[in-house]
């Protein structure tokens, strides 16, 4: 059902575009890095970090995710935003590149507009737009406080990078933090997994780190979209039937999952999206030694976070009221770093229901299926309209040269 739905909203992008009969084209260069903001503790030894992910709206994004956004930033007042994926819907009536460009306006301005750096990766929905993520990027980057990278052709992909942050006097890297790009539906449905040479650049960027760190692993922490495989291993396997119980997803379907609450803590609310194919990524965290906790989006009502051979693996809510979601338990995550005991970190979730208000103004509808048909049906009336009247020219035509033909007998 889910796979249909998609492909019942790619079918009305397509009508959609074809049927279209003027694109707004938005050009932007990509921005030189020597002025951008240079990530350091603050004088008291603390960097903070707040992560947004699955905002997942238009150009006209839902009020109460903007207060979302604008009330965490000034409750947590961040050293850094990290917006992990599905920052836009990607899919809408009427999309073009004007209108990604204000999407992308709407969540990124708050945090513009409080000087405030920030990074992102994208998700599996970002580029549905027909807006490819080198051009969304490009747009991003316009942004004086973005500090996200596009790696080029160099890596597969497009935004996978880090960010080195330094001590209090800034004069040495101390932290790290990996953003990357964890790819979108696979061509046999499911999800790709991160890609080899993202992984081997990943090894090699972190030795040549702790190279620089006097032999000693960097600690880091990572953030991407698309779950590990190993995010399952955070769970066990129960009877059908079994109170609070979801069933897996895919390679995980003919199994009954409950969170293992003794190495796991927070809400499983759905099956976890991770890739059919491991490609041993979390393999090569384990390797280096130096990822203190990976952070996803993507299962917008998970919040768990558990560790899996000394990482910590963690969901952040969804932010966004524009697609499925846990009614006021939508959120975001911060992560509190300090400087004296770099081997360690705080993390919290924090709700739309205590940043903002009990109850949310937008009327709720959290059912997955339910925002996809409401996506997809507009979508498909147009395109239907859209069919029937070029139907209607065709005969007109036709009709015309039949007229014609008759004249000249």
């Amino acid at each position: 059902m889910k796979k249909a739905l998609r492909l019942m909203l790619a079918a009305a992008v397509t009508a959609a575009v074809l049927l279209s009969s003027t694109a707004s084209v938005f050009a932007v260069s990509a921005a030189a890095t020597a002025d951008r903001p240079v990530l350091k503790f603050n004088s008291s030894g603390k960097f903070t970090v707040l992560m947004f992910n699955d905002t997942q709206d238009t150009d006209k994004t839902i009020k109460d995710t903007v207060k979302l956004i604008v009330n965490s930033l000034d409750k947590v007042k961040p050293d850094l935003v990290v917006l992990d994926g599905d920052n836009i819907a990607g899919t809408w009536l009427g999309v073009n590149e004007a209108k990604v460009r204000k999407a992308i306006d709407n969540i990124v301005a708050p945090i513009n507009d409080r000087n405030i750096p920030f990074a992102i990766v994208f998700g599996n929905h970002d580029q549905e737009s027909g807006v490819s993520k080198e051009t969304q990027m490009k747009m991003y980057q316009t942004y004086k406080n973005c500090l996200a990278v596009d790696e080029g052709s160099g890596i597969s992909n497009c935004g996978t990078y880090n960010l080195p942050i330094k001590d209090s006097t800034g004069s040495k890297n101390v932290f790290n933090i990996w953003m990357i790009d964890s790819g979108t539906s696979a061509a046999g449905g499911g999800y790709q997994s991160v890609n080899a040479d993202q992984i081997a650049w990943y090894e090699r960027t972190s030795d040549a780190l702790k190279q620089q760190n006097g032999g000693k692993s960097l600690p880091s922490l990572l953030f991407q979209h698309i779950p590990v495989p190993e995010i399952y291993d955070l769970l066990t396997v129960v009877p059908k039937g079994t109170k609070g119980a979801i069933e897996g997803y895919r390679t995980n379907s003919k199994n009954y999952y409950v969170l293992n609450t003794s190495i796991a803590a927070g809400k499983l609310l759905e099956a976890p999206c991770s890739p059919d194919k491991n490609s041993g990524e979390f393999a090569a965290w384990v390797k280096q030694g130096d990822i203190l906790g990976a952070y996803f989006g993507h299962d917008h009502v998970n919040d768990l976070k558990g560790t899996l051979d000394g990482i910590d693996l963690g969901y952040t809510p969804g932010a966004g009221f524009n697609m499925y979601g846990n009614g006021v338990y939508r959120g975001v995550r911060t992560f509190e770093l300090d400087e004296s005991n770099l081997n360690t970190y705080k993390t919290q979730v924090l709700y739309y229901k205590d940043l903002v208000s009990p109850k949310a103004d937008t009327t709720i509808n959290d059912s997955y299926f339910s925002n996809e048909l409401r996506v997809a049906i507009p979508m498909l009336l147009s395109a239907i309209i859209g069919l029937m009247v070029a139907l209607l020219l065709v005969i007109t035509l036709v009709k015309r040269i039949r007229r014609g033909h008759t004249k000249v007998k």
